[in-house]
């Protein structure tokens, strides 16, 4: 019987959900990009990931902004 929980990923799947975002936020690439869809079961926690780590990576605005007026 299924639960409707998708499998746990493995260390190397989270890694590279998070090397992804990394490299998607750092080349200005827009959120949409990811490559988890949510809506799957074994894809609903790499997607998670993914996003939080895209939305650590962003550039911080506000920092550079400061560091323009100094």
């Amino acid at each position: 019987m299924s639960t409707g929980q998708g499998r746990t990923p493995t260390m190397e799947e989270l890694a590279d959900a998070r090397r992804s975002a990394r490299r998607a936020a750092g080349l200005g690439a827009p959120p949409g990009v990811c490559p988890y869809d949510p809506r799957k079961a074994d894809e609903q926690a790499l997607a998670a990931v993914w996003v939080g780590t895209y939305a650590d990576a962003l550039p911080d605005e506000t920092a550079a902004a400061g560091q323009e007026e100094a």
